[in-house]
């Protein structure tokens, strides 16, 4: 979003003095990128191609037309793998995927749920074997199996 207000104030000087006609489209290029749908994500998108074909826009606007197709496309894949749209902030990225593996670990209902949620992903993928003790040739997995039933 601070692409889109960027481009408006190099032209403009301020978000202020962008003229009416132009103010919607500005506001749907901000709706297109926190969009959390497909589906809203579209709508934006083709209201935005309606606008800058009907209408005589400046510089800045055909800027943002031009920045929205792009994320547009990114964030349509994005959703479409089930990711969280791309944002213009790196750390919001790296959170908005780690946020689905919180909120698992958070539907155990226990205090550890995130330690416990890791260390049951790495035994699952541990395939090797014990070398010595009573569990020798066997993998943590048949251990367990074995033991627990």
């Amino acid at each position: 979003m601070e692409n889109v207000a960027k481009k408006y104030r190099e032209e403009f000087d301020s978000i202020e003095n962008i003229p009416l006609q132009e103010v919607e489209l500005y506001e749907l290029a901000n709706d297109l990128i926190v969009a959390e749908t497909v589906i809203e994500s579209t709508l934006c998108h083709k209201n935005i191609i309606k606008m800058d074909s009907e209408m005589d826009l400046s510089k800045a606007s055909k800027k943002v037309v031009s920045y929205s197709k792009k994320i547009y496309f990114n964030n349509r894949r994005l959703l479409e793998m089930g990711f969280t749209p791309e944002t213009n902030n790196v750390m919001e990225q790296f959170f908005a995927l780690m946020n689905d593996i919180v909120n698992q670990a958070r539907s155990f209902k226990i205090v550890d749920g995130l330690s416990n949620f890791c260390y049951n992903l790495f035994v699952s993928m541990n395939k090797k074997c014990f070398n010595t003790g009573p569990w020798r040739g066997f993998s943590p997995l048949s251990r367990a199996k074995i033991k627990y039933g």
